[in-house]
């Protein structure tokens, strides 16, 4: 159902929801110019904070006419804060809002036992702004609006570094056009600029485990040995990944949906389709096996075995990790 608009199509109301501070941002923008110039909202554009505000002050400020414009804009920032009595005294107002005032009222979280977002809802003045599910089509699609040119691997490695941070992804597209010079992004410009060289190369290690890609998996460790990285960490990293997997598959079994794979993962619904797809590639017992194999790489790591004194350290971590990632690559074949 279609919130009450006017003449121009422009409600007067608006309850934006989003946990994604870009698209607030831009949701309000978008409204604030079509409801008001910007050389006339210094006397009709009014910020009210919800936290500790009233009803009373909110309608007050609503209800109050333009100044030398046709309308003004209300916002009421974080509406969810108010106490609950007083966000029920706006739900009269939501079936008969004043016509010359554009009220728009934000929200990072719904509380839907409260009666105000039901009847914002019912209104159709409701609107739920939510992260997309597939980020590396949404960079794709960043990357034109802003008419820069990258390749289609350099964003997938954006998006595997960075994740569904989109404010921090959208800043990254502006900086790394002005690195490029002009020229298309490259994976290369997103190593030097954005990728920390640790938390992408043991990333490339627990894909390439996942994956079954051998050479990759053998490529990415001796990487992380080269450059001296904790073995107790990359152990860490890996123990991640495959309980990340294991929650996947039982999910799987149980029959539950991506949104609630993803929820139980941890993981936004990108991640969780490649999950998914890694853990199909191990079969019944091999989870808890890897389970089994990266426990007692971590205890001969923290020398409850011979094989760090016997060796040393650096050789003994080198043999245990290559033991483990070999173990684990055999269970996912």
């Amino acid at each position: 159902m279609a919130g009450k608009k006017d003449a121009k199509g422009l409600q007067m109301v608006y309850v934006l929801a989003s946990g994604e501070p870009l698209l607030m941002d831009r949701a309000v923008t978008e409204i604030l110019d079509q409801a008001v110039p910007a050389a006339l909202r210094g006397f009709n554009h009014e910020v009210v904070e919800g936290k500790g505000a009233t009803a009373e002050r909110i309608l007050s400020a609503a209800q109050t006419l333009p100044m030398m414009a046709t309308r003004r804009a209300v916002m009421v920032r974080e509406v969810g804060q108010m106490a609950a009595a007083e966000l029920a005294g706006l739900i009269a107002y939501l079936a008969d809002p004043c016509p010359s005032t554009v009220l728009v009222a934000t929200t990072s979280k719904i509380d839907k036992r409260l009666k105000f977002f039901a009847q914002a809802k019912k209104l159709g003045f409701l609107q739920e702004l939510g992260a997309p599910r597939d980020v590396v089509r949404w960079i794709g699609d960043e990357a034109k609006r802003r008419e820069v040119d990258i390749r289609p691997d350099a964003i997938r490695r954006l998006s595997d570094v960075v994740g569904a941070d989109l404010s921090r992804l959208a800043v990254l597209l502006d900086q790394l056009a002005l690195y490029a010079g002009g020229a298309t992004i490259t994976v290369e410009h997103i190593d030097d600029l954005v990728a920390d060289t640790r938390e992408r190369t043991v990333f490339e290690l627990t894909d390439a485990i996942g994956a079954g890609d051998r050479v990759g998996a053998g490529r990415a460790l001796s990487a992380l040995i080269d450059q001296r990285q904790s073995a107790v960490g990359v152990v860490a990293m890996l123990a991640r990944h495959m309980r990340q997997l294991t929650l996947c598959k039982a999910g799987q079994k149980a029959g539950a949906r991506q949104g609630d794979l993803a929820k139980l993962v941890g993981a936004p619904p990108f991640v969780v389709d490649k999950l998914a797809r890694q853990a199909g590639r191990f079969g019944d017992g091999a989870l808890a096996r890897a389970t089994r194999e990266l426990a007692w790489a971590d205890g001969a790591l923290k020398g409850q075995w011979q094989v760090t004194k016997t060796l040393g350290r650096g050789l003994g971590d080198r043999v245990v990790l290559e033991r483990v990632v070999t173990a684990l690559l055999d269970l996912g074949s």
